[in-house]
C-alpha cells in the first residue's frame, strides 16, 4: 500500500541493525541505528523531516520555523536540513542563552540560525506563538511551521514508512517488544501505525523522557494517529488504542535532564558496543528496557536508537564524572 503523501529523500537509508546478543546475557537485543540517518542531522527526526520539506519545498516555502530545547536533536536537524535545500532556518528554543553553546547548539550557531529564545511559560503556548510569528511576517506565505519534533500526522508517515524498511531487515514477528524514547510522540505514534497497516501485534513500549504525564502522550498519539488513518486512508485495526504502551518511570528528575543508571549504561554500553547512545532521550530509554525484559523475562527486543549524539557533549562532565 502506498502512502498517500509525496517525499523528499533526505536520509542515508535504510539504516543498519546491530544485534547484540552477548552485552546482557541471555538477551539478544537488536539495536535499530537510526543515530546513522545522516552525519549532521543524524536521528529519528529526519525521517520526518523527509515528508515535512516535501510540502515546504511544494508551496514555495523559503523560511522554515520550529521549535525546541537548548539540546533539541529536532531542531539541529532541521536546521541542517534548511541549509542542504536552500531555506533559512528560524529556531524557537526554550530557555536561556548560555555564555557559550555546547552539543547542538553549537551546530544550529555554525548553520547560522536565526534563534529565538522564550521562557518555559510561553513554550507552553509554542505553537501560537510562531504561528504569530509567521503571520507577523513580510511573506508569511513562504513561512513554512514545524511543530515540536516534527510530530504530526505527514512527520509521523516517516516513522510509517521506517517500519516497512525495518520488515524487509528483521522477522517482526520474533520480537517481544520494540522500545523507543518518547518525547513529543510522533515517533510512536507513526511506528504503531506501520504495525498496524501490516497486521503485526508487538509490542511498542515508550519510555517516556518528560515530566508530561502518559495519558496527555497517549491522546496526543490517538490524535496523530487517527489523522493518519483519515487523512491517509491507512487502516487501523478496532481498539488500536489499547495497544498503547507508555511507561513514566524512568525520566528521572524530569526532560533534558541526566539519569545516574542512565549515564552509567551510556558509558557501559559504547565502551563494548562502541554505540553512543545520548544522556537524556535514548540512555533512559535504554535503562527501561533493560529493566522491563528483566521483569517480563522478555528474550529478544529490538531497540530503536533515536539518536542524539551530540547532545553528548553539552553533557560531557557529567559523563566523564558518571553522574
Amino acid at each position: 500500500m502506498e502512502l498517500k503523501a509525496k517525499r523528499k529523500p533526505l536520509a542515508q537509508l535504510p539504516t543498519p541493525i546491530t544485534t547484540l546478543d552477548q552485552y546482557i546475557e541471555g538477551l539478544t537485543i537488536e539495536v535499530k541505528r537510526d543515530d546513522l540517518t545522516h552525519f549532521l542531522a543524524s536521528g529519528n527526526k529526519i525521517r520526518k523531516l523527509e515528508f515535512l520539506f516535501q510540502e515546504a519545498i511544494d508551496k514555495g516555502c523559503r523560511q522554515i520555523v520550529t521549535c525546541g530545547g537548548i539540546q533539541s536533536n529536532h531542531c539541529r536537524a532541521t536546521a541542517v536540513m534548511c541549509r542542504e535545500n536552500g531555506i533559512k532556518p528560524i529556531l524557537f528554543l526554550r530557555g536561556q542563552k548560555p555564555a557559550f553553546p555546547e552539543g547542538n547548539l553549537f551546530i544550529d550557531h555554525l548553520l547560522d540560525s536565526e534563534i529565538h529564545w522564550i521562557t518555559p511559560e510561553q513554550y507552553a503556548q509554542r505553537d501560537e506563538l510562531m504561528a504569530e510569528y509567521r503571520l507577523s511576517q513580510k511573506s508569511p506565505d513562504q513561512i513554512y511551521v514545524i511543530p515540536e519534533g516534527g510530530s504530526n500526522a505527514l512527520g509521523a508517515l516517516g516513522y510509517v514508512q521506517a517500519v516497512r524498511e525495518l520488515r524487509e531487515q528483521t522477522a517482526l514477528e520474533n520480537l517481544e517488544g520494540i522500545f523507543i524514547p518518547v518525547g513529543s510522540g510522533g515517533t510512536y505514534a507513526g511506528i504503531l501505525s506501520g504495525l498496524e497497516m501490516l497486521g503485526l501485534q508487538v509490542p511498542v513500549y515508550g519510555i517516556n523522557v518528560t515530566k508530561t504525564p502518559r495519558e496527555d502522550f497517549t491522546k496526543r498519539i490517538i490524535d496523530i494517529m487517527g489523522e493518519i488513518q483519515s487523512r491517509y486512508e491507512l487502516p487501523l485495526r478496532e481498539g488500536y488504542e489499547k495497544r498503547i504502551l507508555l511507561l513514566d518511570d524512568y525520566v528521572g528528575e524530569g526532560y533534558a535532564l541526566p539519569t545516574e543508571e542512565g549515564i552509567k549504561r551510556l558509558r557501559s554500553l559504547v565502551s563494548k558496543t562502541g554505540i553512543l547512545i545520548d544522556p537524556v532521550y535514548t540512555s533512559k530509554c535504554f535503562v527501561g528496557m533493560l529493566d522491563i525484559c528483566r521483569k517480563k523475562a522478555l528474550k529478544h527486543v529490538l531497540f530503536w536508537h533515536t539518536g542524539g549524539g551530540f547532545s553528548a557533549y553539552a553533557y560531557a562532565d557529567r559523563i566523564y564524572k558518571g553522574v
